[in-house]
């Protein structure tokens, strides 16, 4: 089996996932399968290797990123098998050939299954956000929405199975794809691999507030500067904490730009957050679980879902959660978050004085988020990719 790696550190929540998928398929017994890793990034070559994992590069050239580009447009079976006489191979299949590789397992949802023709495979999806918000320019610029269901549409069908985060997750797969039930299987995600491994650290601590200047307490956001993370709710919600309950509240977003930037730092200019807002960018994995320790709470007002990752980071490192109150999101928390309105900033700003003013709140959100976690890791992840692995074998067996 080949365990395909193709996400960019940059790409935050998501490479944390698909780099525990990965972590996962090494636990496979022998006796089972084989796990080959391949990379397409130069980079996450030496990232594997830190966890003992040594990856292959898959290196395609310019010519045959052309040749993929026209080859996906031919929906005709004549003229297909035509183009297959020519060539048989899509440029990644003709690699994992070489191989000699029954399965691959794409860790995140990517579009190169869609060039396998031969070669069965086990995908991902995260979420299908575009579906459920399709309001956002990150959807409907560049026709992401489109590109994104065609994506799905070539690749769901051919699965072998499809791992998805959460319950509504697989619901939302079988119904928006007509896919068989039977073949969706829900592994809910991790805390980053880095964040686990902090819990027993002795690495050396920071003063975050002294790093950066803040002379407030501060809420912790990682996320990117998409629209759809909804920093701007964050600000607002700030802004009322000061009016409605005297308190001044700083912040500090990790994450990169996205084209939301500098709407962002508007805001924070036209509300005079600026001895108080702080802007880090991307971060040492070895910082963030510092700048989570040391915060008010996490505040994630995002409107896309059904889940993410900082909750479960927070949850990791007995820091309490606040966030968004919409269908998915809330079943990933239960009861250890306290739920924003997302039509109302004040709701952000009462939770968060009710959780500075009362100790035995944040006492009661952290064990709840620590039981939260017990629920998320008595599910079998490893025992759910053997029971895949092992149906395919079996049917593997009936050809060459």
């Amino acid at each position: 089996m080949a365990v395909v790696f193709d996400q960019q550190i940059r790409a935050g929540g998501g490479y944390q996932q698909a780099l525990n998928a990965a972590l996962l398929a090494r636990e496979l017994p022998p006796s089972l399968v084989e796990v080959v890793y391949f990379t397409t990034l130069s980079e996450n070559v030496g990232t594997l290797l830190k966890f003992g994992i040594k990856a292959d590069l898959i290196q395609i050239s310019t010519v045959s990123k052309v040749f993929i580009y026209f080859r996906r447009l031919i929906t005709e079976p004549r003229l297909l098998n035509l183009v297959k006489k020519i060539q048989r191979y899509s440029p990644i299949e003709k690699i994992l050939t070489k191989h000699k590789i029954d399965l691959a397992y794409s860790v995140s949802p990517s579009s190169w299954p869609r060039d396998l023709e031969e070669i069965n495979y086990i995908t991902t999806v995260w979420d299908l956000s575009h579906r459920d918000d399709p309001e956002f320019p990150e959807v409907r610029w560049g026709c992401q929405l489109e590109a994104r269901d065609k994506k799905y549409w070539a690749v769901l069908p051919r699965a072998t199975a499809i791992f998805v985060d959460s319950e509504l997750g697989k619901k939302n797969v079988v119904h928006r794809y007509g896919i068989d039930d039977e073949r969706v299987y829900v592994m809910p995600f991790q805390a980053a691999a880095t964040t686990r491994k902090s819990i027993s650290s002795d690495a050396p601590s920071i003063d975050v507030r002294a790093k950066y200047n803040l002379d407030v307490p501060y809420v912790f956001y990682p996320a990117q500067f998409w629209p759809h993370k909804n920093h701007v709710y964050l600000l607002e919600g700030l802004r009322a904490l000061e009016e409605r309950h005297g308190l001044r509240v700083g912040a500090i977003f990790s994450g990169g730009d996205q084209g939301n930037l500098d709407h962002v730092k508007s805001l924070v200019s036209k509300m005079h957050f600026e001895d108080r807002v702080r802007f880090i960018g991307f971060v040492d994995n070895e910082e963030i679980p510092e700048l989570y320790r040391q915060s008010v709470a996490l505040v994630m007002p995002s409107y896309f879902g059904p889940t993410n990752l900082p909750p479960l980071e927070a949850f990791e490192l007995d820091v309490p959660v606040l966030y968004s109150d919409k269908a998915g999101l809330r079943d990933q928390v239960g009861d250890a978050a306290l739920l924003m309105d997302l039509n109302d900033p004040g709701s952000m700003a009462d939770h968060l004085t009710n959780l500075i003013n009362e100790s035995q709140l944040r006492i009661r959100l952290t064990k709840a988020g620590r039981e939260r976690l017990n629920y998320f890791d008595s599910v079998d992840r490893l025992g759910i990719l053997k029971r895949v692995i092992d149906d395919f074998r079996w049917r593997r067996q009936t050809w060459r």
